[in-house]
């Protein structure tokens, strides 16, 4: 099939959590080709999109989801000497979520009193969106639609 008459499928990325929107231009995370950042105001980080986890690390998750898209979800830009306890992942690999189930409890307390960021980036990863757009900024609230990407599927 040319890829000239690729569907575009809509998908939709809840907040997973309350805080802040922040422009991912803002942010220091590369690997994110369409997305958007919030800093928290609390530490219960949830899923923005419903999937299979497929990669944990001591910051980031990977969710892969619908359409063969793969959606990082990152927390700061943490340095080796804080806590292991800091970042309390609630899933491994393999897990299926939906949006809003609980990903990681967080300590922003501490990595605050580390003088580093709590920053949590979300977005599409390994893949570029055909379109892509932000649908509230400022104060957002955890579950609420955040941003919509069409994807060619």
């Amino acid at each position: 099939m040319m890829k000239l008459f690729q569907r575009k499928r809509t998908v939709t990325l809840a907040a997973p959590v309350n805080g802040m929107y922040v422009d991912l231009r803002k942010a220091s995370e590369t690997a994110i080709t369409a997305g958007f950042a919030v800093e928290p105001m609390e530490g219960e980080i949830h899923a923005p999109i419903a999937g299979q986890i497929t990669a944990v690390t001591a910051q980031t998750v990977t969710i892969a989801a619908d359409f063969g898209c793969d959606y990082l979800v990152q927390i700061g830009d943490l340095t080796a000497n804080l806590d292991d306890q800091v970042v309390n992942w609630q899933v491994a690999v393999g897990d299926a979520v939906s949006a809003d189930v609980i990903l990681a409890n967080v300590s922003i307390d501490a990595i605050h009193a580390a003088n580093q960021s709590a920053l949590v980036t979300c977005g599409l990863i390994g893949k570029q969106a055909a379109d892509f757009e932000i649908s509230q900024t400022g104060l957002i609230s955890q579950g609420n639609q955040l941003a919509t990407l069409k994807i060619k599927a």
